[in-house]
């Protein structure tokens, strides 16, 4: 199956500097060489809940998230889905098309609009023998992203519900949180059903254990965002 195209609007358009300035691969560029890639980049805009590519599509382009977030998804033999991780802006995908070119090992779909920037597979690997460094930051990214699925896949078989969704929420509040009055908002807005397939259990019991937090003064969810109210008591029911 194809996956959607993006916007018809991006075609043509460039990247500017300062954004490859904040991805973290090219944090040591000179503004010489961040000219050189950015004459590499293709720009492409998505819609919310769309899909780049498909698990099983075939890949030949890495991609740099300019703005807005995206989930990485595994779908079982059961149709049951998986979001094994959520990246945001600076964060990069599709990595394994650069070094593997077989077909897609998950899907990605967006959980904003986005604006992604795409270099294709060819161009990257001439980039990385240019500029070694950025092939040791990209072994350093991906390090730490196998030590995130490790403990994401450890919490999922050994803690309870409870345990699960505070320690989702703590993440949350870390990567997508901002001051409010009475706590933490999390900006980045899931469905239930989204979070509860990202720590194994079913909407429904999503939506009790939010709300028997709620009830605890541990998160405010008057709002369209979910606010954290207590951290710490929410890392006191995390192992």
């Amino acid at each position: 199956m194809v996956s959607p195209k993006p916007r018809d609007e991006d075609a043509g358009r460039t990247i500017g500097l300062d954004p490859l300035r904040n991805v973290p691969l090219f944090r040591d560029f000179e503004q010489s060489e961040l000219t050189e890639v950015a004459q590499l980049v293709a720009m492409r805009r998505y819609n919310k809940h769309q899909t780049i590519f498909r698990e099983g599509d075939p890949g030949q382009t890495f991609y740099l998230i300019l703005s807005g977030s995206v989930a990485i998804v595994r779908v079982a033999a059961d149709g049951r889905e998986t979001i094994l991780s959520i990246l945001k802006e600076r964060d990069f995908f599709g990595e394994m098309s650069i070094f593997d070119t077989a077909v897609r090992a998950a899907s990605v779909r967006t959980l904003t609009d986005v604006e992604v920037g795409v270099i294709e597979r060819d161009d990257f690997l001439a980039l990385i023998d240019r500029s070694p460094r950025i092939g040791r930051l990209l072994v350093i990214a991906l390090s730490e992203r196998l030590r995130a699925a490790n403990k994401l896949i450890s919490a999922t078989t050994s803690q309870d519900i409870r345990s699960r969704l505070a320690s989702l929420l703590l993440n949350l509040m870390t990567n997508f949180g901002e001051p409010a009055t009475n706590g933490t908002r999390i900006t980045l807005r899931l469905t239930n059903q989204e979070m509860a397939n990202m720590i194994g259990t079913t909407r429904e019991t999503v939506n009790r254990t939010l709300n028997r937090f709620w009830d605890e003064h541990l998160i405010d969810m008057r709002t369209a965002h979910v606010i954290v109210v207590e951290s710490e008591k929410l890392r006191q029911l995390v192992p």
